[in-house]
């Protein structure tokens, strides 16, 4: 079956990647009334649920379907996630050796292979966390939903196991919002994200055609955000990068506030979006530019540097919301990276077609030399 473009869900992932950029140099997206921690990566655990394909808990062989879901999850994510974790790996020895600051962590053994399932040690690759556990959830998700499917057909079925992980994922994280480690920050972060991406497939599946985007319905939206907003004290962003969840109700309704806004949006400008306009590319290239934006960004900061007439000897000792100048030039930060990022997904999508193809040529001109 043909993959069939949604753009107005590629449109919201260029949104939502914008957010993500956005947070880390300290601006938010839409202002403090949807802040982008409130909302960004349930987003896209949701749309992750969206794109979740039924064929595979629902054909016959379903142990030889998940199987071979495990191996293009693996390869898809992990093993993009490990290739970049390798290079920055060793860009964070390079920065090292050039200008003598260390972010993050020198590689070693265990944190290139073990150490990224609960954090990745290089800050220029820290937002890629999202990566790896998107492929942990994933994987579990089509477990759970194949077991459930087994049991009941409904596909408002397996809330009552997704709504109690997500319920014992807040418990689980400290009350504090402070920060989990090891395996209970896997644990928190598995169980909160399921229940995302479970969010995301029940409106593919059954809402999407019944929720109305009007005037009216946003309306409505913005007083259940308020609301929410102000019973939770404005306690409303998640941390789950660290597993840090407030313990109360916003979990459940800030995100998916956030979420109806985004796809509002997405909607309304969908038919002013042209086929391969930058906010397509966008959209379409939000692993890369996740996986190579904070590095890009330091990039910028470099040339900014020399333009400036500023010694590399003052270059921040951390990298995090710490760039030079961040509030001057933040838009510079957010906008040229994501740019710049877009094209390295596109070279890289470019360079992988080219050697698929020329593979593939190879065979069939194996194959009739064979035949000769």
């Amino acid at each position: 079956m043909p993959k069939v473009f949604n753009r107005e869900m590629n449109i919201a992932k260029a949104i939502g990647i914008v957010a993500i950029v956005a947070g880390h140099v300290k601006w938010n997206l839409f202002g403090d009334f949807f802040t982008n921690y409130s909302f960004h990566i349930p987003l896209f655990f949701f749309i992750a649920g969206y794109f979740f394909k039924s064929e595979l808990i629902e054909k016959t062989d379903i142990l030889k379907n998940f199987i071979v879901f495990i191996k293009k999850i693996a390869v898809k994510y992990l093993g993009v996630f490990y290739l970049y974790h390798l290079f920055y790996g060793g860009i964070t020895v390079a920065v090292y050796i050039l200008f003598n600051r260390l972010y993050g962590k020198l590689p070693t053994l265990k944190n290139l292979t073990l150490s990224p399932i609960d954090s990745t040690p290089f800050s220029f690759s820290s937002p890629n966390w999202f990566i790896y556990q998107l492929a942990i959830s994933l994987i579990f998700f089509a477990l759970i939903m194949i077991i459930c499917k087994k049991i009941n057909k409904n596909n408002y079925f397996p809330i009552v196991i997704f709504l109690p992980l997500a319920i014992t994922s807040i418990l689980l994280s400290k009350d504090d919002f402070g920060i989990s480690y090891g395996f209970m920050r896997v644990l928190v972060r598995t169980f909160i994200s399921l229940f995302y991406i479970y969010a995301g497939y029940l409106y593919k599946t059954e809402l999407e055609k019944k929720i109305k985007y009007n005037i009216k319905t946003l309306l409505i939206v913005f007083t259940i955000h308020i609301a929410a907003y102000i019973v939770c004290n404005a306690k409303v962003n998640l941390g789950l990068i660290f597993a840090q969840i407030h313990h109360n109700i916003s979990p459940f309704i800030i995100p998916f506030t956030g979420i109806y806004f985004v796809i509002f949006i997405s909607k309304l400008i969908a038919p002013l979006v042209n086929k391969n306009s930058l906010i397509e590319k966008i959209g379409q290239n939000t692993l890369h530019i996740m996986a190579n934006h904070k590095f890009v960004i330091f990039l910028i900061q470099l040339i900014i540097f020399s333009l400036d007439g500023i010694s590399f000897n003052q270059l921040p000792n951390e990298l995090t919301n710490l760039y030079y100048k961040i509030y001057k030039y933040k838009f510079l930060y957010t906008f040229l990276s994501i740019i710049i990022c877009t094209y390295i997904g596109i070279l890289i999508n470019y360079t992988k077609n080219i050697i698929k193809t020329k593979k593939e040529s190879n065979i069939i001109n194996h194959e009739l030399t064979s035949i000769k």
